[in-house]
């Protein structure tokens, strides 16, 4: 049953946060207006707002002027209830779950936002990390944590720094050095090493793949903030296992 709330309340977050996700960049308000058509402005029913539901029975289309909905907003519903009853699987009701849920939404608010307008936001990173910085001081005490944010921010930094210089382009920009700094303090050092191999290896394979099938040019840009987010997920998924091979 428990489990099966946080399902609900997931899929319910992530409706949400699709609105976070289309009007944050737009410094548009998440609270008022209400939901509404971004092709017709026409405001949703709430018989038209049901997550995941409704995307099915709408077809993928707007009521009104038939125009289609992103699969996004499906996808974002349906990872964040997933998400939700995962960790409330694992950890049932402790803090640990409070803080999972915490992480993994903004990760999902920051991907997301970064895969439609290659930004990432400071008004998602920041507070993130500064509720990061609290954990630490009054939950974790672990050195762990702060050489996680400490050395992901810094050595992305220098990387940063390095490719536009020797590059003459400009290889991961300012935001990305936030969201693995953000994804050090929270994951640790440890588990900070296996999210940025895997979302390395998968930047390369995907992007690699975009590239000869034309679809993307060498010198394009492409948010990696989407990779490093799924990189951190499969760190914590197999944790224990990635833990082991530093001992």
């Amino acid at each position: 049953m428990f489990k099966g709330i946080l399902f609900i309340i997931g899929a319910v977050l992530g409706s949400f946060f699709n609105v976070c996700i289309y009007r944050l960049p737009k410094d548009i308000s998440i609270v008022f207006p209400g939901s509404f058509c971004p092709k017709c402005n026409v405001s949703i029913k709430w018989y038209d707002n049901i997550p995941i539901l409704s995307f099915f029975v709408l077809k993928g289309r707007c009521r009104h002027c038939k125009e289609g909905i992103p699969i996004r907003y499906l996808l974002v519903e349906v990872l964040t209830a997933c998400l939700y009853f995962y960790l409330g699987n694992l950890y049932g009701l402790k803090l640990e779950l409070l803080i999972w849920l915490f992480f993994f939404s903004l990760l999902i608010l920051i991907a997301f936002i970064d895969l439609e307008t290659f930004f990432v936001l400071d008004k998602v990173v920041y507070p993130g990390i500064a509720v990061g910085i609290l954990l630490y001081i009054f939950l974790w005490r672990d050195l762990e944590h702060i050489l996680g944010l400490v050395f992901g921010g810094g050595l992305i930094f220098l990387v940063a720094k390095l490719s536009s210089l020797i590059l003459k382009m400009e290889g991961m920009g300012s935001g990305d050095v936030w969201i693995v700094g953000l994804i050090g303090l929270f994951l640790g050092f440890r588990l900070l090493i296996s999210s940025l191999l895997i979302s390395s290896i998968f930047a390369i394979i995907i992007g690699g793949s975009l590239i000869l099938m034309g679809r993307k040019k060498r010198r394009d840009y492409i948010s990696y903030g989407p990779y490093l987010a799924f990189g951190a997920l499969v760190s914590f998924v197999f944790k224990e296992r990635i833990s082991c091979l530093f001992l």
